[in-house]
């Protein structure tokens, strides 16, 4: 039996989510893995059962990660305001530095592979921010007159047309840009 190689599995993630961007998950398999990653098809099986195998771990993996980069440096004690803005600007530096990440999990939850269990998780990746919207509710500083999922998906969809912008070089964005997309989703969220 070969020796695994503690390396491969991230050689492998990567590889998946370059096919996944260039053909999509209907055109995904594990041979184009396999090319893109410079290894046999039978070493990919040393880690993975099957195809779907690789792409449930990839989903957790990134789920996680993406959670706590969302997080950083993120401190309840810190005034409503500025925590809410360190967490925006987190999730938009994360869409834009890790943009195929960021891609395939969006792919991933449209996709027929994810099952309940997956839509949950996705689901409890809104929790920290639906707690923070929640939080800014109760100090009087958010419009109580929407839910919270429509004050999140209000902010997230402009985060990821921004991001989408910049990784495109379409609109390239600064830290003067970036505080002033801010304060739109602010002015449309502030009670």
């Amino acid at each position: 039996m070969r020796k695994k190689d503690e390396a491969k599995p991230e050689v492998i993630f990567e590889a998946s989510l370059d096919v996944l961007i260039n053909h999509g998950f209907v055109n995904f398999s594990m041979g184009r893995v396999a090319k893109q990653a410079k290894i046999a098809v039978g070493t990919i099986y040393l880690y993975f059962k099957h195809k779907d195998d690789l792409l449930n771990q990839l989903y957790f993996k990134l789920y996680k990660e993406s959670v706590d980069r969302f997080l950083e440096h993120y401190n309840p004690n810190n005034s409503f305001r500025e925590s809410l803005k360190l967490v925006w600007v987190n999730y938009l530096k994360h869409r834009i530095n890790h943009y195929k990440e960021s891609h395939f999990l969006e792919q991933y939850y449209k996709s027929s592979y994810i099952n309940d269990s997956h839509k949950q998780m996705a689901e409890q990746m809104k929790k920290p921010i639906h707690d923070i919207i929640q939080k800014g509710k109760e100090l009087g500083l958010v419009r109580s007159d929407l839910d919270n999922e429509m004050i999140f998906l209000g902010m997230l969809g402009f985060l990821r047309e921004l991001a989408d912008e910049h990784v495109g070089n379409v609109y390239i964005l600064d830290e003067d840009r970036i505080n002033k997309a801010f304060e739109m989703s602010w002015n449309m969220i502030k009670a």
